[in-house]
């Protein structure tokens, strides 16, 4: 057992930097929709929350939406609105994730700990984007991107993640 719990502390730092990084590359890997980018994204901060814990979370709430911004491909000609979007989509993710966290340790359902988490993160964001349009900094577009889109991308990412670490703990996690 203490062979497994030290190959797992070995591992879990090398799976923070990996999940980190690939957040931040999935801009740049998938330059395809914003649904699958944001799903992608989000199954990966469901996972490292999973795996982790949020001493070393800032990496993966900043990074994707740094790397989606410095590409320029996942909102198009709207990209340069994205920047007024950046600390307020950190923020977003860091609520989806302490919150799915903190249901998690009560152990209430993976499935409505995503649900609830998602419903979170995309209102504050959706609450953001208003903001921003009334004030007449971004086009109406971003009602949708960072209302409907983001539960979606929240919401699917979370079941992505549950698959994966169901993959994962069947495969990997033996003792």
């Amino acid at each position: 057992m203490e062979k497994t719990k030290a190959i797992s502390k070995t591992i879990l730092f090398p799976l923070e930097i990996t999940l980190s990084v690939l957040a931040f590359a999935i801009p740049f890997l998938v330059s395809g929709p914003q649904w699958l980018t944001g799903t992608l994204v989000n199954s990966f901060l469901i996972i490292f929350i999973s795996r982790s814990t949020n001493k070393n979370i800032l990496p993966i709430i900043t990074l994707p939406s740094i790397g989606a911004f410095l590409h320029g491909v996942v909102f198009g000609p709207l990209t340069p609105f994205l920047f007024y979007f950046l600390p307020f989509i950190w923020i977003g993710n860091y609520l989806l994730l302490t919150i799915f966290q903190i249901l998690s340790m009560k152990r209430i359902n993976f499935f409505i700990s995503i649900f609830v988490s998602s419903i979170f993160k995309s209102s504050f964001l959706f609450l953001s984007a208003v903001v921003f349009f009334q004030l007449k900094i971004v086009p109406q577009i971003f009602l949708k991107t960072m209302g409907i889109f983001q539960l979606t991308t929240a919401c699917f990412g979370g079941i992505v993640a549950y698959f994966v670490m169901k993959f994962i703990n069947k495969n990997y996690d033996r003792t």
